[in-house]
């Protein structure tokens, strides 16, 4: 394991956490679930590039909307204002402030847990093709739920030890 690649890639980790945040302050419904997806899967794509692993587009949307179904039903069902940010947007003025404030709230939160999942199966030698959601599910909840109380600096990426 690189210690400087894990750096590069908490950097990037961080650097599109910010950006998909970004997309939340769209004030557009759907729009900005789009540009938020959009960012996630430049993430994946640039993780990939980092660790030299084969990037597929198609692939990375499959795995990234398979992860953030994960959590989804459990943040509506919990009654998070910040899953629901994009719906708020609807109500005018102060719909689309609350809805802005959560939505990107949430966004940042998903993808720092998107890119804390994908580091650490790229650093183990794992590849778009053997990521199975399913299989992670637990620890990309447990790292969404940490980024959820994280200032807008990622946390350094847990690697096991080297053997």
């Amino acid at each position: 394991m690189s210690d400087a690649r894990i750096s590069d890639a908490n950097k990037l980790v961080s650097r599109y956490a910010l950006y998909a945040a970004g997309g939340g302050l769209i004030p557009v419904p759907t729009l900005d679930i789009a540009a938020i997806v959009g960012v996630q899967i430049k993430l994946v794509a640039d993780l990939s590039k980092l660790y030299g692993v084969p990037f597929s587009q198609d692939r990375a949307k499959t795995v990234v909307t398979a992860l953030i179904g994960g959590v989804l039903p459990g943040a509506l069902a919990g009654g998070s204002l910040a899953a629901l940010g994009t719906v708020i947007k609807l109500v005018p003025i102060i719909g689309t402030a609350i809805g802005a404030v959560t939505t990107s709230a949430f966004a940042y939160a998903l993808t720092l847990a998107i890119g804390k999942v994908f580091t650490l199966h790229f650093e183990t030698g794992g590849s778009l093709l053997n990521f199975e959601p399913e299989k992670v599910r637990g620890h990309f909840e447990k790292e969404f739920k940490g980024a959820k109380t994280e200032t807008p600096v990622a946390a350094p990426v847990e690697t096991p030890a080297a053997a």
